[in-house]
């Protein structure tokens, strides 16, 4: 979204696409396979993004519901950092600064601060020794929803500013340039959660199953109750397929451990 908003004249929907490849488009069999990205990463994604310029369409960042526990906290404030670092990046165009209309500069500042409290977020959620009550947990919940629409609606700002500049529209133009502010996370979250994350029902008990990669080759499982209480296992799995199989069996051995009454001791490892 970034791209097509951007005030530089030299952005492209191929000089974009190209980018994934580190500038370069790759070799193709045939054409059929250069006709078939350009349908989906054009025709389709750009075209459909390019939609948001219009104001009675704005653009919202991706909802997606995660457990409120340290984990699935860390890793939607870490995504959220990232999908506002890939807005600036768009924006930017490879340049290191550019000149915004006045508007639109003040809401890129604002954006910053906006992905500096995220990429926060995420560091003190991923260290442990920091402690995170259930009730603080849950107005860290509260507050990520908040600053998602303050971001949503600075990136629209950003949008319709530069979008007027470019039609020829009178803007007041910022007296200095934008500076590309640094990447987060050290460009990486440590997180990635993984699509066989889900909620399972057994014996009438309901769980979420929260598998998240760990950056270093592992995955960490995470399983919530219906009474939001976490259970994290202490040891790392090889593969995601191996924690949701250890999920299933811990909650068909013993569905009531995890209904939110009282149980047996855990034998959690």
């Amino acid at each position: 979204m970034g791209a097509i908003a951007s005030p530089a004249i030299d952005v492209s929907p191929m000089g974009v696409v190209a980018a994934l490849w580190h500038g370069e488009l790759p070799q193709f069999d045939s054409a059929d396979d250069v006709e078939v990205l350009v349908n989906t990463l054009m025709s389709g994604l750009w075209n459909r993004l390019a939609r948001h310029q219009d104001s009675r369409e704005p653009f919202r960042l991706t909802r997606e519901s995660v457990a409120a526990t340290r984990a699935g906290l860390a890793a939607l404030a870490a995504m959220r950092a990232q999908e506002l670092d890939g807005f600036m990046d768009g924006l930017f165009g490879g340049a290191e600064q550019l000149n915004f209309p006045e508007k639109a500069h003040r809401a890129l500042t604002r954006l910053e601060e906006v992905r500096q409290m995220f990429d926060a977020a995420a560091a003190m959620l991923i260290d442990d020794t920091k402690p995170a009550s259930a009730q603080a947990l849950a107005e860290f919940a509260r507050n990520t929803r908040e600053m998602t629409r303050i971001a949503d609606d600075l990136i629209n700002k950003i949008i319709q500013a530069c979008k007027r500049a470019r039609a020829g529209h009178l803007e007041a133009m910022s007296m200095s340039p934008a500076r590309r502010w640094p990447t987060s996370m050290e460009d990486e979250s440590p997180f990635v959660k993984s699509p066989l994350s889900q909620r399972i029902t057994r014996q009438g008990v309901t769980v979420a199953v929260e598998i998240y990669g760990d950056g270093e080759d592992a995955w960490i499982l995470e399983v919530v109750d219906g009474q939001g209480t976490s259970y994290v296992w202490d040891d790392r799995f090889a593969t995601d397929q191996e924690a949701l199989d250890e999920a299933i069996s811990e909650l068909e051995r013993d569905p009531m451990e995890f209904s939110g009454k009282p149980s047996g001791p855990s034998d959690m490892h």
